[in-house]
């Protein structure tokens, strides 16, 4: 999994100190720093901190216990990426988890078992949605992980740009390592192939077969 890997006392401020910069086509090019103004929408699902000056936003998702991704919270994602967008002085967004333990937990297993039948077509239509906002934005845009990412949680940080993990921490007397990968196969289901293509542009054709097939979980240092 292609990502920098960094210990979580100086995640957040190599961040405010790095210059971000587009990849492939990706257009725009920034060096910032944090931010201060806040807002939020729909209930306070994404917390979103803009630093004009600096030129950087924060959405942070904020749907605990483990942000999972239901209608609501794509819709709360999507939104907060439009409005992000539509102010000309910011050009990148960092993409984090208000439950340091957790970034994001994959989609919310009640949409899917005995779904209601019009609102399932919205669900994944919002879930895609948000891949197509985030992978062809024209900010530079990156997902700061601090815990684990499973299943959408993996697919989330692979539409942005750039990912920065942390390297884990200690808590009291447990270590906390997060993880990160497609693991949908130990659940006995398959991930979406789009989602699965996208593993496939981000750590290459042959780690992703086999990544899909084991369901692997990944530490930060791989």
């Amino acid at each position: 999994m292609a990502m920098m890997i960094v210990t979580p006392s100086i995640l957040l401020s190599n961040l405010r100190q790095c210059s971000l910069g587009r990849i492939g086509v990706r257009r725009q090019r920034l060096s910032s720093c944090f931010s201060s103004a806040s807002s939020s929408s729909s209930d306070d699902l994404v917390l979103t901190n803009v630093d004009e000056d600096a030129g950087i936003a924060i959405l942070t998702m904020n749907r605990p216990p483990a942000n999972s991704l239901s209608l609501e919270m794509n819709k709360a994602i999507l939104t907060s990426i439009k409005t992000i967008e539509s102010n000309p002085k910011i050009q990148s967004t960092i993409l984090a988890s208000s439950n340091p333990t957790i970034f994001s937990a994959g989609l919310d297993v009640s949409e899917l078992v005995s779904p209601d039948m019009d609102r399932l077509p919205q669900f994944w239509n919002s879930l895609q949605q948000i891949y197509i906002d985030l992978y062809g934005s024209r900010l530079a845009t990156v997902a700061a992980i601090r815990g684990h990412a499973p299943a959408a949680g993996c697919f989330l940080a692979m539409a942005c740009d750039y990912r920065v993990m942390s390297a884990g921490w200690q808590a009291g007397k447990k270590n906390h390592v997060p993880t990160i990968g497609l693991n949908e196969t130990k659940l006995g289901i398959a991930a979406p192939s789009w989602m699965g293509q996208l593993l496939v542009r981000t750590i290459g054709f042959r780690q992703a077969e086999l990544a899909l097939a084991m369901g692997t979980l990944f530490p930060p240092e791989e």
